[in-house]
C-alpha cells in the first residue's frame, strides 16, 4: 500500500489542480459580481448587491432568463424522450441498417458548434433558405430566424440535431446492459414490444436517464455558440439567453461586475436546477 501511494498522489494532483482552478474563479466571480467596474481597467469600488439589483429592474434579463426556461423545457425533455426512444428501436432494425442509423446521428456530435450554427442559420434562412423554399411550395410563408416568435425554436432545433446523439450513445450503452434474460422472458409471456419497453426498459436504464438529463440540462444553461452564430440574440434581443446576455454585458458593453453577476445567477440556476437529480442519482446507486 506505501508503494502505491505515491503513484495515487501523483495523478490526484491534476484533479487537485483543476478543481481549485474551478473554485478560484468561482470566488473570484462572486467578488467581482460585488464591484461596480466598468471598462477594462479593475475597479474596485464595493457596490454590495447594486448589480444583482439592476438585473432585477431588467426587463433584458427577464427576457434571457425566460429563454433559458424555454430552452430547459423545449430542448432536454424532447432530446432525452426521443433518444431512448431511437435507443430501443435500434436492437430491433437490422445490424446494418442499425449501424448506418447510429452513424448519421452520432454525426453532429462530432461537428464544431459554430459549423452546425452556421449551417442552420442557412436553412432557416427567411429568405433562401431550404425550410422556407420547401415551405413556400405548400404555399406557407414563416419568418423563421427573421420571426422573434419562431426564432428560438428554431435555434432549439439545431441544438437537438447536434446533441440528440449524445442521448443515443448513453441509451445504446444502457440498453446494451439489460440482462436479455428479462426480455426473452417477457417475450415468452407474450409482452408487446410497448410493454417491454414501460415495463423492462424504461426502469432498466434510469441511471443513464439521470445522467443524461442532468448534462442536457447544464448544456440548455450554457448554450451560448448557436445564439451567437445563428442570430446574436436577434431579432432584437428575442433569442438571448443568460450566457449570451453574459458576454455582451461583459465585453461589448464592459460591465465587468454585471457581467460577473449574471454569471453567479447561471450557476445559482444551475445548483437549483441540479440538486434533486443528483439526490435521486444517488439514492439510486445506494439502493
Amino acid at each position: 500500500m506505501k508503494l502505491k501511494l505515491p503513484y495515487i498522489i501523483v495523478f490526484l494532483i491534476p484533479v487537485f489542480i483543476f478543481v481549485g482552478i474551478m473554485y478560484y474563479m468561482l470566488g473570484w466571480s462572486a467578488i467581482v459580481s460585488s464591484m461596480k467596474w466598468i471598462g477594462m481597467t479593475p475597479i474596485w469600488n464595493f457596490a454590495g448587491i447594486y448589480n444583482y439589483q439592476s438585473l432585477y429592474n431588467s426587463s433584458e434579463f427577464w427576457l434571457a432568463f425566460k429563454n433559458n426556461i424555454i430552452w430547459l423545457i423545449a430542448f432536454v425533455i424532447p432530446t432525452g424522450i426521443v433518444g431512448l426512444i431511437m435507443a430501443y428501436l435500434f436492437e430491433y432494425v437490422p445490424r446494418k441498417l442499425s449501424s448506418l442509423l447510429k452513424s448519421v446521428f452520432l454525426y453532429p456530435l462530432v461537428i464544431s458548434p459554430v459549423v452546425a450554427g452556421v449551417v442552420w442559420a442557412w436553412i432557416f434562412d427567411p429568405q433562401y433558405g431550404i425550410a422556407s423554399t420547401i415551405f413556400s411550395v405548400l404555399n406557407v410563408h414563416l419568418g423563421w430566424l427573421g420571426d422573434p416568435a419562431m426564432a428560438t425554436f428554431c435555434l432549439i432545433i439545431a441544438g437537438i440535431w447536434q446533441e440528440l446523439g449524445f442521448a443515443l450513445v448513453l441509451y445504446i450503452a444502457a440498453i446494451g446492459e439489460i440482462p436479455r434474460e428479462h426480455v426473452e422472458a417477457a417475450k415468452i409471456d407474450g409482452a408487446s414490444y410497448w410493454a417491454i419497453f414501460v415495463n423492462i426498459v424504461i426502469p432498466e436504464v434510469g441511471h443513464a436517464t439521470l445522467i443524461v438529463f442532468s448534462l442536457l440540462v447544464l448544456y440548455s444553461l450554457q448554450v451560448f455558440t448557436l445564439v451567437w452564430v445563428m442570430t446574436s440574440g436577434g431579432p432584437g434581443t428575442s433569442t438571448e439567453v443568460l450566457p449570451y446576455m453574459m458576454y455582451k454585458v461583459t465585453f461589448d458593453r464592459l460591465m465587468v461586475g454585471q457581467g460577473a453577476a449574471i454569471s453567479m445567477v447561471i450557476f445559482a440556476i444551475s445548483i437549483i436546477v441540479l440538486i434533486p437529480i443528483s439526490i435521486s442519482m444517488m439514492r439510486r446507486w445506494m439502493s
